[in-house]
């Protein structure tokens, strides 16, 4: 069901006493749509919990789900401050840290910190089932732990996924124009032997992790497949 469809089923049933948010991963196209539909009289303050997996369904929720997780409230020129702040109560009483952005800027960051990762991932497992066409190998069998990481990221549900991509195209293609020309780049380096170049650009793109850490957005313990 899309969102217009939801909208339109809400309209009957909800009262204008009640504020409405949504947990989608992109915003601007779905707030366009929102506008359009819903009652005038209801209330909707988009949210984004970064507390995501690769699997979906309420049987895979758990209760420390959005402990400490970051959730994006989305604040746009009509959006209330009162309804800001009873949203921004809801998700710290669950365990998150909040932040607002603009629906432009939320969709520019998560292109690349979301999107483009899973469209990778897409795209690397792809190319991983080709070659194994291709070549007549039992491919999968020895799959190292970057193959087995980007396979659970593209364990994602493809429904959810295409709508992501489609609805956030103009910020995805310039990340992925962004992620073909560093690819090209490596590729150069990699092809003449350059070993200043190469090794520059692992050193400092190594450094993220350790920021990722210190952020604690994950536990620096190494993770071999076992749990």
């Amino acid at each position: 069901m899309n969102i217009k469809n939801i909208i339109l089923k809400i309209n009957n049933f909800v009262s204008p006493n009640c504020l409405i948010t949504d947990i989608g991963s992109s915003k601007i196209e779905s707030s366009k749509i929102i506008r359009k539909f819903l009652k005038k009289k209801i209330s909707w303050v988009s949210s984004h919990p970064i507390a995501g997996s690769e699997v979906s369904g309420p049987e895979h929720g758990k209760i420390n789900m959005f402990n400490d997780r970051w959730c994006i409230l989305i604040k746009e020129k009509n959006t209330k401050k009162k309804h800001l702040n009873i949203l921004n109560k809801f998700w710290k009483k669950i365990g998150s840290k909040t932040v607002l952005m603009s629906p432009e800027k939320h969709d520019k960051i998560f292109s690349m910190t979301s999107h483009l990762p899973h469209l990778v991932a897409y795209n690397l497992v792809k190319s991983a089932q080709e070659f194994e066409k291709k070549q007549n190998y039992n491919l999968i069998k020895y799959s190292a732990g970057g193959l087995r990481d980007f396979s659970r990221i593209a364990a994602s549900n493809e429904i959810m996924w295409r709508d992501i991509f489609f609805d956030n195209k103009n910020n995805i293609t310039k990340a992925i124009n962004l992620f073909i020309k560093n690819l090209n780049a490596f590729k150069k380096d990699i092809y003449s032997k350059n070993n200043k170049s190469i090794l520059k650009k692992l050193v400092q793109t190594k450094k993220v992790r350790s920021k990722i850490i210190k952020l604690k957005q994950d536990i620096d313990k190494p993770d071999f497949g076992r749990n």
